[in-house]
């Protein structure tokens, strides 16, 4: 009877961690549906200690061809040259039309040379179910995304 008792404590708890683990990833999953989640979360790892997570944001003609290994490398040592941070960035504006996307983002980075306040546009196609950053282009104009989207 007691063996019982515990068995089913067991099960009940192994049931409840599974329940939390499965909507943990599916909350995480969820948030790369739209084009500003996955500016958000590539912002987020870019240039951090989890910057391997930003190349599967990202498409082959963003990453000028190179597999995601070699290109996450190439910009991480880069980025470390110039002693490269993220102060800030929030999103300014967002476009879609179709399966094409533009989301445009005020950052203040830090590096070597001080610090800059600038806008990341940031260009994204549907591939499938998941929106992927195909270009980016950073200025440091006032953008409105109404001009951004002729290139849609």
């Amino acid at each position: 009877m007691e063996r019982t008792k515990l068995m089913s404590t067991t099960n009940k708890t192994l049931s409840f961690l599974v329940l939390i683990v499965l909507c943990t990833l599916g909350t995480a999953y969820a948030g790369q549906d739209s084009p500003a989640d996955v500016v958000k979360l590539f912002s987020s790892y870019y240039g951090g200690a989890q910057m391997d997570k930003t190349a599967n944001f990202t498409t082959e003609h963003f990453r000028d061809d190179m597999p995601k290994s070699v290109w996450v490398v190439d910009t991480w040592k880069a980025l470390r040259q110039i002693d490269y941070k993220r102060v800030y960035d929030s999103i300014a504006d967002t476009k879609v039309k179709s399966s094409r996307a533009v989301v445009i983002l005020n950052t203040k980075i830090e590096t070597l040379a001080g610090e800059t306040t600038q806008k990341e546009i940031y260009y994204l196609i549907k591939e499938g179910k998941q929106w992927l950053i195909d270009e980016l282009r950073v200025t440091e104009e006032d953008v409105e995304v109404t001009a951004e989207e002729i290139r849609l």
